[in-house]
């Protein structure tokens, strides 16, 4: 385990208030093993609420008050199929005051889709562009947005469900290694897919 994982390790047990043993924490390897392990040692108060629920009616009645589409939403409708690509910016800053909450950045193939996915330096090495953020459904978009407002959408002293502490491992990733909330998935190597030593 590197320096990096060792403050990813750190910064859940700080903001959880837990102990992860050097032992249980050498063996984790995804990031979803990150989440379990800290489950294993939060106390979960079920609740009948779902949040998940909660934030797609809330990102479906922020996107019909500002009528950027009249398409149906549902869970795994587009993203880019909700947003007229002529204004997206715009309309994505619009969207996010209306919902009050932060989204993930746009990365450059939101706004063109002809960009190769990869940068070639000096015609042979490639560097992977971030993914299109466009190109995520409302459930991802559901994940996203829980993962990088958890401190307003998720009580750490009363976490409900396993799901909750998935969003946050998510968040404490993607602010303490900068990777983009859109590219943490779940079964991601730690170290081999998002590169984290």
């Amino acid at each position: 385990m590197g320096l990096d994982s060792v403050e990813l390790v750190m910064s859940a047990e700080k903001l959880f208030g837990i102990r992860i043993p050097d032992k249980e924490a050498e063996k984790i390897n995804t990031v979803q093993e990150f989440a379990d392990a800290v489950c294993h040692l939060i106390t979960i108060n079920p609740s009948e609420k779902c949040l998940k629920q909660i934030m797609f009616y809330k990102i479906r009645s922020a996107l019909k008050t500002l009528n950027f589409s009249n398409k149906n939403i549902t869970p795994d409708t587009v993203v880019r199929d909700l947003f007229p690509k002529e204004h997206l910016n715009t309309n994505w800053l619009i969207f996010q005051s209306e919902l009050g909450l932060s989204l993930p950045k746009l990365a450059k193939l939101d706004y063109n889709s002809n960009l190769n996915s990869h940068i070639k330096l000096f015609g042979i090495k490639t560097i992977k562009r971030t993914l299109p953020t466009t190109k995520g459904t409302i459930r991802q978009l559901i994940d996203w947005i829980i993962s990088l407002n958890f401190k307003k959408t998720i009580d750490i002293n009363r976490i409900t469900n396993k799901y909750e502490v998935e969003r946050i491992i998510a968040n404490i990733i993607h602010n303490n290694i900068g990777i983009p909330i859109t590219e943490i998935e779940l079964e991601h190597s730690i170290s081999n897919d998002l590169g984290i030593d």
